[in-house]
């Protein structure tokens, strides 16, 4: 009966990670979507190779970018030989990855694909894996380590709320954002090993290391989303006691401890374990995969929610920003967000996301009504408050989720006169003009437009409006008039 619905459960998730319902910016050929070209990736960025530490992977390296030099990520996959139906179902998960925007993932920007080869453009986060940083990390008090972990539960839960199973939880694919060790990003998702290994000359290893973190179902083939929590387990047992549930001296014997399900909880370190704790830790190493919790009760179970919670009182300016924030077309929130990614500074955007995290009391990376609400009560009257926080749900909630995520909050608090202005634009105008003619080519502004994400089917209609007098070229002006009034 288990296995019958593990395959099922597994077929199901693998259509899943290839489907969204983003627009998809693609060309049609024989009736299928196949990866939409662009210029090559050398155009726009410098490549380096990557510190061995950092990654023994050939096929991702670290990309300048020519005109704003940012450090990015480069994943390049060869796709010479790729089928059509293959194509299709790389340009599908290209469009997930793009509309991926969360705290604890590592984001997905843009895209290049020229000769058969294609470029994932990633965001590039210096900090070091968990596995480099072991030594300091275990130095945290673990109230911290805890905390480590729930933003990785975080990043999980958003992962699977989206219909994407990461697949490959372990410490090297735990990254911190900085070298304070606060802050986490989850990485290595979204693209099947099989067809990293397909596309790349990269194999996995299977060493015993990544062994340690693999499910007795993903052993067996069987992976679903509770695979995830398995392997999640397996890290919170590692942070709680400083080794695995599973040990043996040879990778045969380690697979056979694995499968056969029982974790070692006889150890001293699990001695003076909190029952609570044990109890999480019992669940999510279940060998039964239905029974193991779902990434959001792992992080609502009492011993890892009912830790201390500060509440602040909400900034001023971003509380004044998301009542006033209004959207008046989709191109304008592509812009912003552009805008937000490649020019605000690392200043500004360490204090909004500071800001958001004052907000986010339960840190799952997303806003709720009842969240803000406990937030506003500090300072409002409680039927003030209730009206305030409808308002703000009602102008920034655009999808309608009932949640506002990390992207949603960052275009309703970007401070528009500081970054949405004519300075600004000129700016990037200088940027997207690469042989500095003074005009932008239809091609440089589609280009723009791809970097935004705007939908292949709205690239000509948007193109028209640009160029004004239509004489093929956009000018100074036509962009700037364009631009400041979306």
């Amino acid at each position: 009966m288990g296995c019958g619905q593990l395959k099922q459960d597994s077929k199901q998730l693998e259509d899943k990670n290839f489907k969204s319902n983003v627009p998809i910016s693609t060309q049609v050929s024989m009736g299928m979507t196949v990866i939409q070209k662009t210029e090559a990736i050398d155009t726009d960025y410098i490549l380096h190779k990557l510190d061995p530490l950092a990654t023994l992977r050939s096929y991702i390296r670290k990309g300048i970018s020519k005109t704003q030099s940012q450090a990015r990520i480069i994943r390049t996959y060869n796709c010479s030989n790729a089928s059509v139906e293959r194509k299709q179902q790389l340009q599908e998960t290209i469009n997930l990855l793009l509309s991926l925007k969360h705290l604890n993932i590592q984001s997905t920007s843009a895209y290049y694909y020229c000769d058969c080869r294609l470029s994932l453009i990633g965001e590039f986060i210096d900090g070091g894996n968990l596995l480099t940083q072991l030594d300091k990390f275990s130095q945290l008090q673990q109230y911290q380590q805890i905390e480590i972990f729930c933003q990785i539960m975080a990043g999980v839960q958003y992962l699977h709320d989206n219909g994407v199973m990461h697949g490959d939880i372990r410490l090297e694919h735990i990254l911190f954002t900085n070298r304070n060790l606060e802050k986490i990003k989850l990485i290595d998702f979204g693209i099947p090993n099989s067809i990293k290994s397909e596309f790349s000359s990269w194999k996995p290893k299977n060493t015993m290391q990544e062994l340690s973190f693999k499910s007795p179902d993903t052993i067996k083939g069987q992976s679903t989303f509770k695979s995830d929590i398995y392997s999640c387990g397996c890290l919170l047992y590692f942070i709680i006691t400083s080794h695995m549930p599973f040990q043996a001296n040879n990778y045969q014997s380690l697979k056979s401890c694995i499968l056969r399900g029982v974790p070692n909880f006889d150890s001293t370190e699990c001695t003076n374990m909190n029952p609570q704790m044990k109890q999480l830790l019992s669940k999510m190493l279940d060998a039964n995969p239905q029974r193991r919790p779902s990434a959001q009760e792992v992080l609502n179970h009492p011993v890892l929610n009912n830790r201390n919670r500060i509440m602040y009182k909400p900034n001023k300016q971003l509380y004044k920003h998301m009542k006033e924030f209004k959207i008046s077309s989709q191109i304008q929130a592509a812009m912003l967000m552009y805008i937000a990614e490649n020019m605000m500074s690392e200043q500004d955007k360490k204090r909004l996301m500071d800001e958001f995290q004052k907000y986010d009391l339960n840190k799952d990376g997303q806003l709720t009504k009842d969240e803000l609400l406990k937030v506003y009560s500090e300072t409002l009257p409680p039927e003030r408050a209730l009206k305030e926080v409808n308002t703000i749900f009602k102008r920034i909630d655009v999808n309608g989720s009932g949640k506002i995520d990390y992207q949603e909050f960052i275009i309703a608090t970007i401070d528009q006169k500081k970054y949405f202005n004519r300075e600004k634009l000129l700016l990037l105008f200088t940027q997207i003009d690469r042989d500095h003619s003074g005009e932008l080519s239809r091609q440089e502004i589609k280009k723009l437009l791809r970097d935004m994400q705007i939908p292949n089917n709205k690239y000509e209609q948007l193109v028209k409006q640009l160029d004004q007098d239509g004489d093929g070229a956009i000018t100074q002006d036509e962009f700037l008039k364009m631009m400041l009034q979306i």
